[in-house]
């Protein structure tokens, strides 16, 4: 692995150590710890902003540390700790996997998203191309429960996490039609990839995947992969609602 990526290792884990204890600051009423560990946090945001940039990688990979540590309440840095920190490690990881491979004989490496690159692209090296597919959709499952913390699966667990009623993340808006058609257009596409990709590959040894298929299939997968990484959190619905 290069040396940028365990200096952001090493950031990231001393990140989360503060998190933990300005959140049991502020849990004990003691805010002047808290500020005060927020403070050495926006330090080591700056040095991960710049450590990011340095690399050329897109900054929206960063997700919402930023606001988080900004704001800096417990339930800030409560979706730290359960999030963002794992959201960059993962996005951290697949750069680095994907500058130690060779390159591809498909040539589509450059259209994953890191983490389904973390997820699936040493199954897609080595041939197994069914788990290549079927880990990135487990990452897809994965990155929409951290977000929703909903705990649904596959169909179900899209139409919850993306629904026009009650959704839990927003892929754009959903005051005029075409932010409505947004929504519901991946809300399908997202539940249609779990009955039509992830379904009838876990099912059964028996597949039509070759090198081709498998790497369209993955390029699909990090799109929805992509919009749930950047959609809006949708806040609470208080109580009695």
């Amino acid at each position: 692995m290069p040396q940028w990526y365990f200096t952001l290792v090493s950031l990231l884990r001393d990140l989360r150590k503060k998190a933990w204890d300005a959140k049991a600051a502020l849990a004990s009423g003691d805010a002047a710890a808290a500020k005060l560990a927020n403070g050495y946090m926006k330090q080591d945001y700056q040095r991960i902003y710049e450590l990011w940039e340095a690399q050329g990688f897109p900054l929206p990979e960063l997700g919402n540390l930023w606001r988080h540590i900004r704001f800096g309440d417990a339930q800030d840095y409560e979706d730290m700790l359960k999030f963002d920190i794992d959201f960059i490690a993962a996005n951290a990881e697949g750069h680095a996997r994907a500058g130690q491979l060779q390159a591809p004989q498909a040539g589509f490496e450059h259209l994953l998203h890191p983490i389904v690159t973390a997820a699936s692209l040493r199954h897609y090296h080595e041939g197994d191309y069914r788990n290549a597919v079927l880990d990135g959709m487990l990452a897809l499952s994965d990155l929409i429960r951290k977000r929703t913390g909903l705990n649904a699966d596959g169909k179900a667990l899209a139409t919850e996490a993306f629904s026009l009623n009650r959704p839990k993340l927003i892929f754009s808006e959903l005051q005029s039609e075409s932010g409505q058609n947004d929504q519901k257009g991946f809300m399908e596409m997202i539940g249609g990839a779990y009955t039509g990709i992830r379904n009838p590959k876990a099912h059964s040894l028996i597949h039509d995947l070759d090198m081709t298929k498998a790497a369209q299939y993955l390029v699909a997968i990090s799109l929805f992969v992509r919009r749930v990484a950047e959609a809006n959190e949708v806040p609470p619905l208080p109580p009695n609602s």
